[in-house]
């Protein structure tokens, strides 16, 4: 993160590959549920635009004409601590209801 924020290439070129092989998962997944947004959490997400623009633009290319420009892709607002409590108290509000 750091190096992509100095403009180190390699850094850079990371975040582009990911960003593709993402957005390329994502595009899929928008294909079988048809959601209305995608939220992204954990350390990846804290990167702000460096992952997020080619998540988002590798998703639009790769999405059939009737979803593009439909589903937003955004970090989640949950602080990092809180994720893991709360989708254990899911599991466990799913198990008793």
């Amino acid at each position: 993160y750091e190096a992509a924020l100095d403009k180190d290439p390699l850094a850079l070129q990371a975040f582009e590959t990911t960003g593709k092989y993402l957005g390329l998962g994502i595009a899929d997944a928008i294909h079988y549920f048809s959601p209305e947004a995608i939220i992204l959490f954990g350390g990846l997400a804290a990167a702000g635009e460096l992952i997020f623009d080619p998540v988002r633009r590798y998703t639009e290319a790769n999405l059939m004409s009737f979803f593009r420009n439909k589903v937003k892709i955004i970090p989640s607002g949950l602080p990092a601590g809180d994720a893991a409590i709360l989708g254990a108290s899911a599991l466990i509000w799913h198990e008793i209801s």
